[in-house]
């Protein structure tokens, strides 16, 4: 298949073609992991959700369109996953008022479409973040990956909260920020909303 074209890909996968459908797994795994930790913020989760849904859409592959976006298509797979395992309590390792907090933002408020997009913005994020330091790289997935408290990324790196918060952060989101610059990406938005408060 090294000459197929991705609708062609796309066709076969719709035919049922199970080597063009774990074409398209390796293709997009590393986005659709993005786009389920974007859904539900919690990394402990991912896995559960991630293998139910590669399995739905593995079996409903016969059904899929493919003049359809199959980021779209899978990404809409994954939603509904996070929900059905949210309402049955599959998830349930924390209490029901830490679940609802949780919630489901980015399931309710933005079309799996929306959301694939933000999956390929958080792909080139993360191959910037893949040219720091180790230990800079570890800061920015604790603090903006998995929205661990400030006090928790100080605690876990070894580095003083206040340090973190004057110096290191706004250090590293300017590096990111010229990163994405050069790939004409703008997510300022994100890291606005991702920093928090002082305390938080």
């Amino acid at each position: 298949m090294a000459d197929k074209t991705e609708h062609d890909i796309l066709m076969a996968v719709a035919k049922g073609d199970e080597a063009a459908f774990a074409r398209l797994y390796d293709r997009y795994q590393q986005r659709v992991r993005l786009v389920a930790w974007r859904i539900s913020h919690r990394p402990d989760w991912l896995d559960d959700i991630l293998n139910e849904a590669w399995c739905r859409a593995f079996n409903q592959r016969k059904s899929f369109d493919p003049d359809r976006d199959f980021m779209g298509w899978v990404v809409g797979i994954v939603r509904n996953v996070y929900r059905e395992f949210c309402r049955k309590g599959k998830l349930s390792i924390v209490s029901s008022e830490e679940t609802d907090a949780v919630g489901e933002v980015e399931s309710e408020d933005q079309s799996p479409e929306d959301l694939a997009h933000w999956a390929d913005v958080l792909f080139e994020l993360n191959q910037c973040v893949d040219q720091l330091s180790d230990a800079d790289a570890e800061i920015v997935r604790l603090r903006f990956f998995e929205n661990q408290p400030l006090r928790v990324v100080a605690q876990q790196v070894n580095v003083a909260e206040a340090t973190l918060r004057a110096i290191r952060i706004p250090e590293l989101i300017e590096r990111l920020r010229r990163c994405l610059a050069q790939k004409k990406i703008d997510i300022s938005d994100f890291f606005s909303a991702q920093g928090g408060g002082e305390s938080q």
